[in-house]
């Protein structure tokens, strides 16, 4: 059985489109679990309407308490062997699970991963264990969206996300997941169609919410420090990079500066020489990082220049 998971707020003009792609997926052994966290818009009463014409769907409702700890209920109530996680307010093809489940077949993969956009072909990567974390760290080829990978259900075990964070919890899961792979096998296909929703929190206009990213990546860190020290420049270069996108994405916005965008900025200034060094970035995001780590105003008046 694969259980796919689906973290519900404020959605309902798009609940439809996304549920009826799950129920019509050419796999049929699936349990269906859409948690509502509290909306307003009447998410509930369509889930309600959905799961009547399925006895697959399971349907559970909270109070608001954010997407961390949604996607936490979401893996205590799964109970397939496999995992597929998709959001809301996006849809899959119909042979979605079906393919994965046919590539994971191949090599007895504990994740199967796939493209978000972009053209398909039939190319495939495999990859162990130290290469996945080196590949995640670099977070280019390989990220930590939770939307893109058919996951093993037992690697979940024990896995649990911070409710503080209200922003990348994804990486934060993923990263744990990875800790226990053997293998993975990355599919050049795309499956997965994604919605440009303003009202999703990427979407939304800069918000604090968006800092706790700091705790993800510092918390990355803190385990390559004791683990993994072979990875370290790669990790802390990583950190830095996602740290300067949201010091940009504050500038772009007119946050003002304040003790969280200092913080920022020290991690930036503490670790921004390894992005060259490491090669994992661009020289422009190098520069910016060196200038929005020590002139915040200027970064303001550069932050809207691509990276």
């Amino acid at each position: 059985m694969v259980s796919i998971l689906v973290p519900v707020y404020n959605t309902a003009s798009y609940l439809r489109q996304c549920v009826q792609s799950l129920t019509g997926q050419t796999y049929r052994d699936l349990q269906i679990v859409l948690i509502d966290d509290g909306s307003t818009d009447g998410s509930l009463d369509v889930l309600k309407e959905l799961a009547r014409d399925d006895k697959r769907i399971e349907i559970y409702n909270k109070a608001n308490g954010g997407v961390a700890s949604t996607r936490n209920l979401l893996i205590g109530k799964s109970r397939g062997e496999w995992v597929l996680f998709v959001d809301s307010d996006d849809w899959i093809d119909p042979d979605t699970v079906e393919c994965l489940l046919n590539a994971q077949s191949e090599g007895d993969y504990d994740i199967v991963s796939y493209k978000l956009s972009g053209e398909s072909t039939d190319n495939k990567v495999v990859y162990n264990h130290d290469e996945i974390i080196k590949l995640f760290l670099e977070h280019t080829t390989f990220r930590g969206s939770l939307c893109d990978k058919l996951i093993r259900g037992s690697l979940f075990d024990g896995v649990f996300c911070d409710r503080s964070v209200g922003y990348g919890e994804d990486a934060l899961i993923v990263w744990q997941v990875l800790q226990r792979v053997k293998s993975i096998c990355l599919l050049d296909k795309t499956f997965y169609h994604y919605r440009v929703n303003m009202n999703s929190i990427s979407r939304q206009s800069f918000n604090g919410k968006k800092f706790t990213a700091y705790t993800v990546w510092d918390t990355i860190c803190r385990d390559v420090d004791e683990d993994m020290p072979q990875y370290r420049d790669i990790a802390y270069a990583r950190f830095a990079c996602e740290m300067t996108q949201i010091l940009r994405a504050a500038a772009l916005n007119g946050y003002k500066r304040d003790t969280s965008v200092e913080v920022l900025q020290e991690i930036v200034r503490r670790y921004g020489h390894l992005i060259r060094k490491t090669g994992i970035s661009s020289s422009k995001m190098s520069l910016y990082a060196y200038l929005i780590s020590r002139n915040y105003p200027l970064a303001k008046c550069l932050s809207r220049y691509t990276l």
